[in-house]
């Protein structure tokens, strides 16, 4: 009788040591964040641009721990999640981009976090639409 790779059991571990990795990396971030504020004054001895990247390396580590969890998913599951996350980046990407025309005839100005705001959401419209093809 041949073992499975992936039984229930796996499964259930392989996705708390992915959500404790990323508990351990957003909680690396808010601690980054909070440095920086805390040691970045205006007047203070500690003006150094580089600590404005000590929130930069917990959110290259949740970038890997979102990698090998897409990389263990299975087959059909993975389709799905890189579809939906290559739908997100080039309609985020073509988004931004035009948003460059609608600027010059009067439109708002452009915040940089409005950028991940748009990826999630179109995460979620090519999740959806990869879901149902796939269903």
């Amino acid at each position: 009788m041949t073992r499975m790779l992936y039984t229930v059991e796996n499964m259930k571990l392989n996705t708390k040591k992915h959500i404790l990795r990323m508990i351990i990396a957003l909680t690396m971030y808010a601690l980054g964040v909070c440095g920086f504020v805390h040691f970045y004054t205006a007047e203070g001895p500690h003006k150094s641009p580089w600590l404005v990247l000590l929130p930069l390396l917990p959110i290259v580590f949740l970038a890997y721990c979102s990698i090998r969890y897409v990389a263990e998913l299975d087959e059909m599951k993975r389709k799905i999640v890189t579809e939906a996350m290559a739908f997100s980046g080039l309609a985020t990407g073509y988004t931004c981009f035009s948003y460059m025309f609608l600027r010059d005839v009067g439109a708002p100005e452009f915040h940089g976090e409005w950028a991940i705001y748009m990826m999630f959401i179109y995460y979620w419209i090519g999740l959806f639409f990869s879901w149902r093809r796939y269903r």
